[in-house]
């Protein structure tokens, strides 16, 4: 884990050098493809959301769970959809990249020019973001 500061134009850059952003996406799809057939399947991309944590119905402290047993499977298959483009029941590369394009973009909309520090994991997209714009000065 490391600390830095984004802004939306930090996000931007990553994804507008196609270069970098090709194959940071590229690596992080063949680390999913745990069978190495060239797509994700449902169970490889729910392994790395669970692994990451990104939804977490614990409520963070909350008297109330922050949502049900029976309400995740269904933002977890929602997800899987947003990013199984041609619904072929598979993730292949070309859709996990736009996926993680726009995804990416859409952050770097929510923050807009204003710089916020973040913790950010190792070789996450933000963490990639954020070395490359160091790597320029």
């Amino acid at each position: 884990m490391s600390i830095a500061v984004l802004d939306g134009a930090t996000i931007r850059s990553f994804v507008g050098d196609d270069e970098a952003f090709r194959r940071s996406v590229d690596d992080r799809f063949l680390l999913l493809d745990t069978n190495r057939d060239g797509l994700l399947s449902y169970s490889e991309f729910l392994h790395e959301l669970q692994r990451l944590r990104v939804l977490d119905c614990s409520g963070f402290g909350e008297e109330e769970a922050a949502c049900s047993g029976e309400q995740l499977p269904l933002i977890y298959a929602a997800m899987f959809q947003a990013f199984d483009r041609d619904r072929s029941g598979a993730i292949d590369r070309a859709e996990f990249r736009e996926e993680m394009k726009r995804m990416l973009l859409g952050v770097a909309d929510g923050l807009g020019a204003l710089p916020v520090q973040m913790v950010l994991e190792d070789n996450s997209f933000l963490k990639l973001a954020a070395d490359l714009e160091s790597s320029a000065f």
